[in-house]
């Protein structure tokens, strides 16, 4: 079942509206790699012509800053909706002594947080509907951010994640 089109079109809306931001003082690149075992290593082929359900993809998101010193910058990967996030997958980045955790949405990027996410519902319950909270799991999380308090002028970094085909 090829879904690279769809991944395509998700994927451009999502970084458009990072890019539109920042395009003028920082350098992205949004790649994406199916992820294969041979020979008990990992290898990665760079743009896949097509996917399957199980196949495992890696997103990796590269920003430089040829500028001057950027503030509050934040890097987001969207999570296709035709793929769920692998939990653990997504790692803290270490800049200038300080880790930066991945914070992740399930609302479409409206809200962000720190995993366990919580959300609430309504359920029946002995006839009556109540609400609850519950916990969020990682296969529903739609995108994932790094919030780099500060960016010095010629740094490059990555920050990376894993999903695989539904």
């Amino acid at each position: 079942m090829p879904v690279k089109s769809n991944l395509f079109r998700i994927l451009g809306i999502g970084l458009l509206a990072l890019a539109i931001g920042l395009a003028q003082s920082l350098g992205l690149d949004l790649r994406y790699y199916l992820v294969k075992s041979l020979e008990g290593k990992e290898v990665y082929e760079e743009n896949p012509l097509q996917v399957k359900p199980g196949d495992v993809l890696e997103w990796r998101l590269a920003a430089e800053n040829p500028q001057g010193p950027l503030r509050q910058v934040i890097l987001i990967i969207p999570i296709p909706k035709e793929t769920y996030y692998l939990e653990g997958t997504a790692k803290p980045l270490s800049l200038n002594g300080a880790t930066i955790r991945p914070e992740f949405s399930f609302d479409g990027g409206k809200t962000y947080g720190l995993p366990p996410l919580k959300k609430r519902v309504r359920v029946v319950e002995s006839g009556k509907e109540v609400e609850k909270e519950v916990e969020v799991k990682p296969e529903e999380y739609t995108h994932a951010r790094w919030v780099v308090p500060e960016f010095p002028k010629g740094a490059k970094l990555q920050v990376s994640l894993r999903t695989a085909v539904r």
